[in-house]
């Protein structure tokens, strides 16, 4: 992510060149690092640190092993490592060079990115924010700049309520997620989860030595990351082995897995899971730990129903697209979700947008985006919002983000940063209309308070950059204090997020303009009637 007033490389080359400030050295159970000097942040980052051995050759598709190097002197932490192999946008494309313009890809790739307020000592202990990327695993990396750790870090250090932020490299992709009946019988699926878990152990046996408390650790991550920080609370029965004690889900799919037959959904768990997903979180086999999760209310406008050969401009297609959800559903039940989400463009999403159909995108389009959204994204929300708060005595805090960029009518938004769109750019043709969407992703900029200097996501109104400061702080309190309420701002209208109560069950509503409480209620039959045929989808 760009920094307001220097980009990372210029703001890097500044520290070095300017200031005669001597480098940060940690020691590690491996050896010593040399970090880098961010003064403009007054914070320090060490970027690339191996967490496992690197996964080429014997190792190759295979779980990852702990780092086993060890060195007398000090080794350089101030550059990125490649990020890990991956697919590029949407149609899906292998990548040949890099994720993103200026950056690598190579196997070398299971590191970790550290930023910390600057003098921190071992005897501080903060807080740890871990961020676990999206990219539906097949892309991603620590060096997306949209996940730049530098404006939570400091927006934590103006509340004195400091805390460290973490990135973690996995494995996407074949190289992550490989399917066959050779990687099941050699009990190697779901590498790219187990990547991140060998992140974590390495996290509570190094991260005291930054100055942070492996005590305090949150996991966090939006979309594949997301549902990775959800796997984690359901992997291994609920058992966490003490790895975290809080979860951020940010638009996570942990219950509408897009597969099609029981064989792949059980196999897909494999290693990690004994069970689907819906079962571990009735059973109560999850780890109990403080949550914030949340979506965006637009979710099914673009990544789950993407380009299609066929648009949805008929009944029959729409049909035929619920159909392909499950391992084929009944007519009877196939009925039931057309009459549950009829083809009335008003109703439909992207929601508020009157009778407008974006029929460029299919007659239909609506209706489908509707569906899909809800399948994906906020039943599974809502479902386990409910679970968690009858169960656990832990709080959960939930949110639904709806607030729409600022303007994403220009096409060349597609390249200032090209990660921002890929999902919008992909979709939708109409430029005119992105506007109006609060669409999956969109979310991100707020909660990493990314500058708002050439930004399409935020505009140059200071409204938005309140958005910005409270959702970004919100986040900074909840690593530190386990609740989303400490933020310090003194804004009498910012409303008080109140714990998810089964009994009376609300969201927080991030809007510019005013965030507000609102009764999670909306679509209430439609959003409970998947939670009924799960069962029928996944087995």
């Amino acid at each position: 992510m760009l920094f307001k007033a220097f980009s990372l490389v210029g703001l890097i080359g500044h520290a070095l060149t300017v200031f005669a400030v001597s480098s940060p050295i940690v020691h590690t159970t491996n050896g010593t690092y040399s970090g880098l000097n961010i003064p403009s942040f007054k914070q320090e980052a060490f970027y690339g640190i191996p967490y496992a051995q690197a996964p080429v050759g014997d190792l190759r598709l295979r779980k990852s092993l702990p780092y086993n190097q060890s060195w007398s002197g000090v080794r350089n932490a101030t550059v990125r490592s490649d990020s890990c192999p991956g697919y590029n946008g949407f149609p899906l494309t292998l990548v040949g060079g890099s994720l993103i313009d200026g950056l690598t890809l190579g196997e070398d790739c299971l590191t970790i990115d550290i930023v910390r307020p600057a003098n921190v000592n071992p005897l501080d202990k903060l807080p740890v924010f871990v961020w676990f990327y999206g990219g539906g695993f097949i892309a991603g990396g620590s060096a997306d700049p949209k996940y730049n750790m530098s404006y939570i870090v400091q927006n934590s250090m103006e509340m004195n309520k400091p805390i460290m932020g973490t990135i973690i490299n996995y494995r996407t992709m074949c190289f992550g997620f490989l399917a066959s009946k050779e990687v099941l019988d050699a009990n190697v699926g779901n590498i790219g989860l187990f990547d991140q878990r060998r992140g974590l152990k390495w996290i509570q046996e190094n991260i005291k030595s930054f100055g942070g408390d492996p005590e305090k650790v949150t996991i966090a991550g939006e979309s594949a990351g997301g549902s990775s920080t959800g796997y984690h609370l359901i992997g291994f029965k609920g058992n966490n082995d003490g790895l975290f004690r809080g979860a951020i889900m940010e638009s996570a799919s942990l219950l509408g897995a897009p597969i099609n037959t029981p064989e792949q959904l059980q196999r897909s768990y494999q290693g990690m899971y004994d069970n689907i997903t819906e079962t571990s979180i009735q059973k109560g086999e999850i780890a109990d730990v403080s949550i914030i999760m949340g979506t965006n209310t637009d979710e099914g406008t673009a990544i789950f129903l993407g380009p299609r050969a066929t648009p949805l401009n008929t009944d029959e297609d729409v049909s035929k697209y619920i159909q392909a959800l499950g391992s084929g559903l009944d007519n009877e039940t196939v009925e039931t979700v057309m009459k549950l989400y009829p083809d009335d463009p008003t109703w439909g999403c992207p929601f508020g947008t009157g009778p407008e159909r974006f029929a460029d995108q299919g007659f239909q389009y609506k209706r489908g985006a509707a569906i899909a959204g809800d399948y994906f994204m906020h039943a599974g929300r809502r479902f386990y919002a409910n679970s968690h708060s009858t169960r656990s005595r832990k709080p959960i805090y939930t949110y639904r983000f709806d607030q729409a960029p600022w303007d994403m009518r220009e096409p060349s938004i597609m390249i200032v940063p090209p990660v921002y769109v890929t999902h919008f750019s992909e979709v939708f043709t109409n430029y005119e209309i992105l506007h109006l969407i609060t669409n999956h992703q969109s979310q991100i900029v707020y909660v990493f308070d990314n500058p708002n200097n050439n930004s399409n996501f935020i505009g140059p109104y200071r409204s938005y950059a309140k958005l910005q400061s409270f959702m970004s702080r919100s986040w900074a309190s909840f690593v530190h204090d386990l609740n989303p309420n400490n933020h310090g701002l003194q804004d009498p209208n910012l409303p008080k997020w109140p714990e998810y109560d089964p009994k009376q069950p609300q969201n927080i509503v991030f809007r510019e303009g005013g965030s507000f409480i609102e009764d999670d209620d909306y679509r209430k039959p439609q959003l409970a009637f998947w939670g009924t045929i799960w069962p029928e989808l996944q087995t």
